[in-house]
């Protein structure tokens, strides 16, 4: 079977589902706009407090928004048992994971497109941030995000407390990438320079885990 058809199939069927129940984008907007909101209150926000630590908050809410993505990227397939009839296809597992990454990856970045303007009026943003750069994070950082949770969600999929080891699992490994996204989106907020280092540091987190997850799809898929 020719991977690039699996891969676009994987991806219109979960974002076919997603788009007729919103499951997934209900619970993610909630969790993540409570987190916005909560925090504009705790703090009482202002331009010099989002320069300082804006960075950290905003990732916190998207943290929050990819795990509950990441949680049902498989949970679908496992309630239907149709993650079996996958494995039995010659389907390339490659091209499966790959379409659930695609997916994951569409929908935490639909939900963060709509956050970030709310974040910017919520946390009154410096006139002097550097939106593009918070852009170019926000791109790199959930897919890394994105690229690791796949993979463990797939994992964990048959777990009995599968909502309690995605994030141990991912956390840990995605700390690097956290702390550049966190890094990177506070020099843009901040309008200090340019994170030429977190940039290229989140660059080659994406690929070098993007690969990893594609050359062991088979055997993680095969996890029971």
């Amino acid at each position: 079977m020719n991977d690039w058809r699996v891969f676009l199939a994987v991806l219109r069927r979960d974002l076919r589902i997603e788009l007729r129940t919103r499951e997934a984008m209900l619970a993610m907007g909630f969790y993540a706009l409570l987190v916005i909101v909560i925090f504009s209150f705790a703090f009482n926000a202002d331009a010099a407090l989002t320069a300082r630590a804006g960075g950290g908050l905003l990732w916190v809410a998207f943290l929050f928004a990819a795990l509950v993505a990441l949680d049902r990227a498989f949970l679908r397939e496992s309630a239907e048992a149709s993650l079996t009839g996958l494995q039995t296809t010659p389907a390339s597992p490659a091209a499966i994971v790959g379409g659930k990454f695609a997916s994951s990856f569409l929908l935490i970045l639909a939900l963060e497109a709509v956050l970030l303007p709310l974040f910017a009026v919520l946390f009154n943003a410096p006139p002097a941030t550097r939106w593009w750069g918070v852009i170019a994070t926000m791109l790199l950082g959930t897919w890394a995000l994105a690229a690791n949770g796949t993979y463990f969600s797939a994992m964990s999929v048959h777990a009995r407390q599968r909502g309690l080891l995605l994030p141990l699992l991912l956390l840990p490994v995605s700390i690097p990438a956290i702390l550049a996204m966190v890094q990177a989106t506070q020099v843009y907020l901040s309008g200090a320079g340019v994170a030429n280092y977190w940039l290229k540091l989140l660059v080659g987190y994406d690929i070098i885990f993007t690969l990893l997850g594609l050359a062991l799809a088979e055997v993680v898929l095969a996890v029971e």
